[in-house]
């Protein structure tokens, strides 16, 4: 069996990877389109993993996957609008540090897994860190953000990637397989996205036009995002989900703030770096402490 700390890495990776391209392909495609887009393909991928599925499950555990969806479905809706008009530099350390917190807290209060007082003050430390990367501005007056509403969808999104965290660990804990898990939520995403493009949107045909026009920057990006979910739930059922959290949130970091500086030429690069490190050292010991 493959340890548990290669398994985050590799989904760290593969995240980063899936973040750079998102960032580049949303300066020309519509952030619900593409998402709309991209659910559809990344649900097709996840039925190649039809025959390593078990669909013995229980009957309460099929509305809680379709919770999973629906948030993911939102934060990914979310994160996609945020990347297109914000520094992904700036937005990924964030992403990455907040669900923590959240997770954390939540973990102890459902899942019994309690921590330090040394570790509360770490989190501390992650807080403060955070809203600097937040609040940090480039050096010629521009915002990391275009408007004020994007910090606060970021704080949204990170509270519900954090539920939706819990729910997963839940249900690995009951011992659902991860092939299945997979399955099921692209599937609900791929409904969801369908039903939200039809009711507010140009429905179907926009999502086929979109799909047929930027086929190759959804296809990558989808297939790397079945690659680190299922990485990452397989990480996620060897160990504590807020230690998984922290390890791969904090690789995510490195890799997404060095390319927002090189590939996209955002400001401040080094100031940023400096604060992503206290980010990773923070997550690193408030994992093994």
């Amino acid at each position: 069996m493959i340890e548990w700390y290669y398994l985050l890495l590799a989904s760290s990776a593969l995240m980063g990877a899936s973040s750079i391209i998102e960032k580049y392909a949303l300066k020309d495609e519509h952030a619900s389109a593409y998402s709309s887009g991209f659910a559809i393909v990344t649900a097709l991928l996840a039925l190649i993993f039809l025959p390593f599925a078990n669909f013995s499950i229980k009957l309460f555990e099929i509305p809680l996957l379709y919770i999973i969806s629906l948030i993911s479905t939102a934060t990914y809706l979310f994160t996609a609008r945020i990347f297109k008009h914000g520094n992904i530099s700036v937005a990924s350390p964030i992403f990455s540090s907040l669900p923590v917190l959240f997770i954390v807290i939540m973990s102890a209060m459902t899942l019994n897994e309690y921590l330090k007082p040394i570790q509360y003050l770490i989190i501390a430390i992650m807080v403060i860190t955070t809203y600097f990367l937040m609040t940090f501005g480039n050096k010629n007056g521009s915002k990391a953000f275009e408007k004020t509403k994007y910090i606060y969808l970021i704080v949204l999104t990170s509270f519900l990637g954090a539920v939706g965290a819990i729910i997963l660990k839940y249900l690995l804990n009951l011992g659902m397989n991860i092939f299945t898990i997979l399955i099921f939520i692209e599937l609900f995403m791929a409904i969801n996205f369908t039903a939200y493009m039809k009711l507010k949107y140009g429905g179907p045909k926009e999502v086929i036009s979109n799909l047929k026009k930027y086929k190759k920057s959804i296809v990558a990006i989808s297939s790397l995002t079945t690659l680190y979910r299922l990485t990452y739930y397989a990480a996620a059922s060897l160990i504590f989900i807020s230690l998984v959290s922290p390890i791969r949130n904090s690789i995510y970091i490195v890799i997404t703030t060095v390319a927002g500086g090189v590939i996209f030429n955002e400001k401040g690069i080094k100031k940023k770096l400096i604060l992503s490190s206290i980010l990773i050292i923070c997550a690193y010991y408030l994992s093994v402490l």
